[in-house]
């Protein structure tokens, strides 16, 4: 009976330092994707949307931060904008190998979209079952 908790025992340990190892490893490579795309901004993408940059949040959530501007009502394009991102994502992420990384670990996603001074005007979260 004792060698069988021993073995259980084993096997539990070596199953959560796996999963720790897996998760770290996964963590590296999404800050090391965030770090590439930092160093080409911030980028203008087109006369209202400059990316201000991306991270990665400690449980893994990848985000991408946008910026609004030259628009008197800024909040008035968000719908729009989350009509659009979430119509594109599942091709993008099917034409796109480097984003393999993303489905094959559930990888959530936060399109972030700020005002010119800062303020919040909408997070477009994004969870596999958007992309799968």
């Amino acid at each position: 009976m004792r060698n069988i908790f021993y073995i259980i025992s084993l096997i539990t340990i070596s199953f959560l330092l796996l999963q720790c190892s897996n998760g770290d490893r996964l963590h590296r490579e999404l800050v090391k994707m965030a770090d590439n795309l930092n160093k080409s901004v911030p980028a203008q993408l087109d006369d209202h949307t400059t990316f201000l940059g991306a991270g990665v949040t400690e449980e893994n959530v990848f985000q991408y931060r946008y910026q609004i501007m030259n628009t008197p009502d800024p909040q008035s394009m968000m719908q729009a904008v989350e009509e659009q991102t979430r119509a594109n994502i599942r091709e993008a992420f099917r034409l796109n190998p480097d984003l393999k990384i993303f489905t094959a670990n559930d990888v959530k996603i936060d399109y972030i979209y700020t005002d010119s001074a800062g303020t919040i005007l909408k997070t477009i979260h994004i969870t596999p079952k958007d992309y799968k």
